[in-house]
């Protein structure tokens, strides 16, 4: 597991945040501060398809606490998804699971590489 959140020069407010191997770990407030989600990729190198769920709380706990978005991660696939205007929030955090219960907490079959562009 490679969690980098990555800022750029202080004149983008662009930050991109990779998590290489995401599992049902909790990933609590990423940016440490409130902004906008613009996308949302995704690569999955099992067979079996996982689930990302996304969450606005800073202490977000896989199987307790609603998400605000899940994204279906199709197996042996990249998923891009975009979200134009950007989706606000104030505590990003996120998870992976096995399924898309919101309420689920099951680990995947295999760790996803996931990456978030946010400002």
């Amino acid at each position: 597991m490679t969690f980098k959140a990555t800022g750029f020069h202080d004149a983008v407010s662009y930050k991109i945040i990779h998590e290489s191997a995401a599992t049902n770990s909790d990933y609590q407030n990423i940016t440490t501060a409130p902004g906008k989600l613009y996308s949302v990729k995704a690569i999955n190198g099992n067979a079996t398809a996982a689930y990302l769920k996304i969450f606005d709380s800073p202490n977000a706990i896989g199987g307790g606490t609603y998400p605000i978005l899940v994204f279906r991660i199709t197996g042996s696939s990249t998923e891009l998804y975009e979200i134009p205007g950007g989706l606000d929030f104030t505590n990003l955090s996120f998870t992976a699971t096995l399924n898309q219960n919101p309420l689920d907490n099951t680990s995947p079959a295999a760790t996803l590489d996931v990456k978030l562009v946010c400002s």
